[in-house]
């Protein structure tokens, strides 16, 4: 596991020794940072599951202002921060938040440009959690949600609040790519 793009290209990631963490491929990475082309850069993101923290350290690496990472695992948590030390992200590039995801994007009172979201393949909220985020007041109708999710657990494709711009499939997960709907 490595970071694949940007200032910190090639510099190595740790992962859990007990594969608590299942991290982000290097190919789902690529698509989509791909997809996103510079989206990131000047951003602030949110990195939810963060795990390992492959995809905030991605966006970080492509120039993305801030990322706040969230977990709720100690483990992962300790993980990431010898990530950062590792690769030296500077203190004010990045805010690390011990907590549940659903109880997260409840809570949160911040703006963020693009929301990365890669939760466990048998996590059983991942609509609510779609649904909270996207009603949260981190999303602005030009934020991007990233949301990478088993093809067996799919999300909601009709919704009042949001529209899938993009999906694409690789192995068993599926990459959605989801925005709010403007207000009419």
């Amino acid at each position: 596991m490595r970071i694949i793009s940007g200032v910190y290209k090639g510099r190595k990631l740790k992962s859990s020794d007990d594969f608590s963490i299942r991290p982000t491929t290097d190919r789902v990475k690529a698509l989509i940072f791909n997809v996103l082309q510079d989206f990131p850069e000047g951003k602030t993101v949110v990195d939810i599951f963060s795990g390992s923290g492959s995809l905030g350290l991605e966006a970080l690496s492509r120039g993305a202002k801030k990322v706040y990472f969230v977990d709720k695992s100690s483990k992962s948590l300790a993980v990431l921060k010898q990530n950062i030390e590792l690769i030296g992200i500077p203190e004010e590039n990045y805010t690390i938040i011990k907590q549940d995801a659903l109880q997260f994007a409840r809570t949160a009172d911040f703006q963020a440009d693009l929301l990365l979201l890669d939760p466990p393949f048998k996590y059983p909220e991942l609509q609510e959690l779609i649904d909270s985020l996207l009603t949260s007041q981190m999303m602005s109708e030009k934020s991007v949600l990233v949301a990478e999710h088993e093809r067996i657990n799919p999300i909601q494709q009709e919704s009042k609040v949001y529209e899938i711009l993009i999906q694409k499939k690789m192995g068993r997960s599926l990459i959605s790519f989801i925005v709010k709907k403007e207000n009419e």
